[in-house]
């Protein structure tokens, strides 16, 4: 996906927004290139024609065409079309996104929650991860196609060292299902979370529930996002629209043709549609919005980076790991060491308890709430009464 927050850093600027509109990676110029220039060659071309090629009686007909397309080609509710697809597809965009499984919460919890001590925790926690990824992995590249073309079988996750043997030959049971190949991992992961609480992996055997909650979730994660793929937009929903923008656009073609040239005072506009596609081209640039994020696990500039993505979960997978499990690059000790180096000092005053001396006691006047307390003022000796038994308890 195309990142242009940086030139958006700041709107005190002068039209901040200018320098993104010469931008072409990610454009709308780069989706509508082909498009705008087959609608000014079909209009130069029909504009040639009416101009050189026919005879006045066929010229009245092109005229009289002309003036019933141009009748009706507002008539046509492209708005109405346009305005209820692209609000329903960009609220499935954020949804989709939304779904998208997290690995890191799980991993760092099951490295807080197993010992340390043990040597069989680091070969089940560094398991636990690879099913993490695994699942991952697979329930993304059922939906994105450049994942799946970098893993286009069983036999390339093997090799990347994602996937055993003996457990490639138990997905490769269900070929027909492998769209629910990732939850079957998911489901090895509780299993190898009950046997972990059974052997006693967990310094509290109530962390292994603690650890099941947000693997749940992160299977309901997978399930939505398989989910998304199998239901897609209703393809006549999307037919609908497209044939509203193609058909004004065609309509537009020849209800915006300059039918009366020497009346015209500009001859750039009777055959170049500057001004009159204007309106078909924002039509067609709101049409490309939608397309692009029906599907954004595709291959276009503003589609999620789902490789990339992906490449970070293992990279974060393998650093929690390391800080954890093996001490490596962990900064935590001698931190605590050197402290009193940083802008968060330790205050050895901070620690004594404040001490309240039998002179604050011995008077009333010293005492300030006793000159705002809007309460009758006590009797001496029953002051005296109560200092004696403050100092009493306070010993």
């Amino acid at each position: 996906m195309v990142n242009y927050y940086e030139d958006m850093a700041s709107v005190k600027q002068m039209c901040q927004t200018c320098s993104l509109l010469f931008r072409w990676q990610g454009s709308i110029y780069k989706i509508l290139w082909r498009q705008v220039l087959m609608y000014f060659v079909t209009y130069i071309a029909l504009g040639l024609m009416y101009k050189l090629a026919l005879n006045e009686e066929d010229q009245r007909t092109f005229e009289k065409i002309a003036l019933c397309c141009a009748k009706y080609a507002d008539s046509i509710p492209v708005v109405l079309f346009l305005g209820f697809f692209t609000g329903t597809v960009m609220q499935r965009w954020w949804a989709v996104y939304a779904a998208i499984p997290g690995t890191g919460k799980i991993i760092t919890l099951a490295t807080f929650y197993m010992q340390k001590n043990n040597p069989q925790t680091s070969k089940w926690l560094r398991t636990l991860t690879r099913y993490l990824i695994l699942a991952w992995m697979l329930t993304m590249r059922t939906t994105c196609r450049p994942l799946r073309n970098k893993y286009p079988s069983l036999e390339s996750m093997q090799r990347a060292g994602f996937l055993l043997q003996h457990e490639a030959k138990i997905l490769s049971l269900d070929e027909e299902k492998n769209h629910k190949w990732s939850l079957r991992v998911v489901n090895w992961a509780l299993i190898l979370v009950r046997q972990a609480r059974d052997e006693g992996y967990f310094d509290n055997p109530s962390d292994a529930t603690r650890l099941l909650d947000p693997i749940v979730a992160f299977k309901k994660s997978c399930s939505i996002v398989l989910k998304y793929q199998i239901t897609a937009i209703p393809l006549s929903f999307v037919q609908a629209v497209t044939l509203t923008v193609q058909i004004f656009g065609l309509v537009s073609l020849m209800g915006k043709q300059f039918v009366d040239f020497p009346t015209k005072l500009l001859v750039i506009d009777c055959y170049l549609p500057i001004l009159p596609a204007m309106q078909y081209l924002a039509y067609l640039s709101w049409l490309k919005l939608g397309e692009v994020a029906v599907n954004p696990f595709g291959e276009d500039d503003d589609d999620f980076d789902i490789i990339g993505l992906f490449e970070n979960h293992v990279e974060l997978a393998g650093d929690l790991l390391k800080l954890f499990e093996l001490d490596q690059n962990n900064p935590v000790k001698e931190s605590l060491e050197q402290m009193n180096s940083t802008l968060f000092k330790l205050n050895e005053n901070t620690d004594r308890k404040p001490e309240i001396t039998n002179e604050a006691l011995s008077t009333s006047e010293e005492i300030p709430f006793m000159e705002c307390n809007p309460l009758p003022q006590m009797s001496v000796p029953l002051l005296e009464c109560g200092l004696l038994f403050y100092r009493g308890t306070a010993d």
